[in-house]
């Protein structure tokens, strides 16, 4: 799973979708909608395990149903 963390709020937005060549990030947003938002409101994006605790108090569980949702359509 890949994070960012938005600059102003300081929550953690999960990445759906990170081509380089757009100014948007298509994200997870802490209340669970998919949205294009804009790269530059977002810190450096991390790579993490959403099994380890650590991680899963960070994101809401609205964002981790709508994950599963996502990864369930994709495959």
């Amino acid at each position: 799973m890949e994070l960012v963390r938005n600059k102003a709020s300081g929550k953690y937005f999960i990445v759906l979708d990170d081509d380089i060549r757009d100014i948007n990030f298509q994200l997870i947003t802490p209340e669970g909608k998919v949205r294009p938002i804009e790269r530059r409101l977002f810190g450096v994006l991390d790579i993490i395990d959403p099994k380890k605790s650590l991680w899963r108090h960070k994101l809401t569980e609205l964002q981790l149903k709508k994950y599963e949702e996502y990864l369930s359509m994709s495959q």
